[in-house]
């Protein structure tokens, strides 16, 4: 078994492992079982089990991404409303029961949110979720406000552009009852905050233009 097969074997079941019992209760035994490696290799690779939860925390940012597409998903729009719906759209994806019967997206996101939220985010998970938005979601920011726009109030623009789901999403875990159950749901919400962020950034961009 190669060094890269183990280390990916490593990353993989420790994903697995910490989505299901959390990093407090999980242990780098418990990691190593179901990896079939050893203590060694985890330390060689990784160093410790804090490390090796920050690369698993950065692997579901990025797997966020490429597996459902989000690039080529945006790209394909029209305009720039259609790409911040699509965002809007992948964002809501993880609050989905229909689709997520063992909630392992919604307990991913959950663990997401409480590191890059933290007083002390581990930097390599803080900048990925930075470089993610700069690269996917800030164009569009832009695009949809306008080049007149100073750089505080384009800022603060994409920040509520992501505060509506960050919010929507901390409200299901609290009452799980409003978690979307069906597609239809899931169309539906996306459609309600697409049109309600649309509208501030539209606000923003006349209230520059005035």
């Amino acid at each position: 078994m190669s060094d890269e097969t183990t280390r990916d074997k490593i990353l993989n079941a420790a994903s697995d492992v910490f989505c299901k019992k959390g990093f407090d209760n999980t242990t780098i035994r418990d990691i190593c079982k179901a990896a079939g490696a050893n203590v060694a290799a985890v330390n060689y690779h990784f160093g410790d089990k804090q490390k090796l939860y920050y690369k698993v925390l950065s692997k579901w940012m990025h797997e966020f991404v490429e597996e459902r597409e989000l690039r080529e998903a945006m790209q394909a729009q029209t305009d720039a409303a259609g790409r911040l719906r699509v965002f809007i759209r992948s964002d809501l994806t993880n609050l989905c029961a229909y689709n997520d019967p063992t909630g392992t997206n919604l307990s991913r996101t959950r663990m997401l949110l409480r590191e890059v939220a933290s007083d002390q985010p581990a930097p390599e998970v803080f900048e990925c979720h930075k470089e993610l938005e700069e690269e996917l979601l800030h164009p569009l920011i832009r695009e949809l406000i306008g080049t007149h726009v100073d750089k505080k109030a384009f800022e603060q623009a994409c920040i509520v552009a992501t505060s509506a789901t960050t919010h929507y999403f901390i409200m299901s875990i609290h009452d799980p009852t409003i978690r979307l159950k069906t597609e239809e749901d899931l169309e539906y919400m996306t459609d309600y905050l697409t049109a309600f962020v649309l509208g501030g950034l539209k606000a923003i961009r006349e209230k520059y233009n005035a």
